[in-house]
């Protein structure tokens, strides 16, 4: 029986990873739950009886690192940076990780992924779990290009120069998926684009300039990659994020399956560049590499901000990427000098997230 610690177990992905688990009860158990303040987990706890319970909010983000102590892989489902100093515990004492949490990545790449080999690292994202299965088998020193697919978001036929007057609700209509306000926010601007370069160049060792961002409407295409001898290969599946959940806790087998895409009935699969100029927000993604590497935590940082206040209505969706990259470009020369700790990304998390609260507050921006 495998031991799954469940981490950020009330929202989207953690929900489905319980689906997963009840479809997979012979073979996989609850270990640990932990939450954010949410009445869900305590229905959850009654269900699976964990050994470990726990929310953040009232017992601190030490509790994400106790939750996985005898685990034999640690679902990271969380937002934000908190579960960091967990997932390289995890790493550190040969805990699988899987990994759900965009932020951890983009923040803290080198000293992850400096860490995977007692433990391995499953990616729980439809993009980089498509990335991963058609990686397999080859060579990665044979890779061309690894195309990462976007289905574009709410407005990816609006205008630029309407973007200014759209307003949270029109942002949360995502067209394919159903997913948490953050990520369907990201998905708007295309900084989940952004997260998910920064997360490819460290999960599959490869420069952000090798990997493409392609606009994929159907969202039938997770990703593909192309080799040197002009070979691409690409995985298809329905958008339905229980597959790479549970691949990466069963791989090839397990009890879950979606529903295949249906080729009589698919008109058509279609391919675009993306947009950096109607969707800045994407190009820092690539953009980012030129500063120091803690300016990763801090474009991170603003850009949560930037999304929480977004939904409260305080400032323009056409104004991201300005705000943004005005909070790394005050926080460069700091930067500088500050060496990737998890210490050091706290600290600038909350610097950044403070000054790009008093500049939206200010009406600076």
């Amino acid at each position: 029986m495998k031991k799954i610690a469940l981490l950020g177990s009330t929202g989207s992905i953690g929900t489905q990873t319980l689906d997963i688990i009840r479809a997979n009860s012979d073979t996989l158990c609850v270990h640990s739950l932990v939450a954010y303040s949410n009445e869900k987990i305590y229905a959850q706890a009654s269900e699976f009886s964990p050994e470990y319970c726990a929310l953040i909010n009232k017992d601190g983000i030490d509790c994400l690192t106790e939750a996985v102590k005898g685990a034999d892989i640690a679902v990271v489902a969380t937002s934000g940076i908190s579960a960091i100093g967990s997932v390289l515990y995890c790493l550190d004492n040969g805990i699988d990780v899987a990994l759900a949490n965009k932020e951890a990545l983009v923040c803290a790449g080198e000293l992850i992924m400096s860490k995977v080999g007692k433990a391995k690292l499953y990616p729980i994202d439809s993009e980089h779990c498509a990335i991963s299965r058609c990686l397999a088998g080859h060579d990665r020193k044979t890779i061309d290009k690894i195309l990462l697919t976007a289905s574009g978001g709410p407005f990816r036929d609006l205008p630029k120069k309407q973007l200014g007057n759209v307003n949270a609700q029109q942002a949360l209509n995502h067209p394919n998926w159903r997913m948490g306000a953050k990520i369907t926010i990201d998905s708007a601007t295309m900084m989940n684009k952004a997260l998910e370069v920064i997360e490819a160049s460290f999960l599959f060792g490869v420069p952000a300039e090798d990997v493409e961002i392609l606009i994929h409407r159907q969202s039938i295409v997770h990703s593909m990659v192309r080799y040197s001898n002009g070979e691409i290969i690409a995985q298809l599946a329905s958008p339905d994020m229980r597959l790479p959940i549970q691949l990466a806790l069963l791989g090839e087998g397990g009890n879950y399956s979606c529903d295949s895409p249906d080729f009589a009935r698919l008109l058509d699969l279609s391919f675009e560049k993306c947009d950096f100029d109607k969707f800045p927000c994407a190009r820092l993604g690539y953009q980012i590499f030129e500063y120091p590497a803690i300016c990763r935590t801090v474009m991170n940082a603003a850009n949560d901000v930037c999304v929480e206040r977004f939904l409260q209505g305080k400032f323009s969706f056409a104004q991201f990427y300005n705000i943004i990259i005005a909070a790394v470009d005050h926080f460069c020369n700091k930067a500088r000098n500050a060496e990737l700790t998890s210490r050091n990304i706290f600290e600038f998390d909350a610097a950044t997230k403070s000054y790009v609260n008093e500049l939206i507050d200010g009406e600076q921006c």
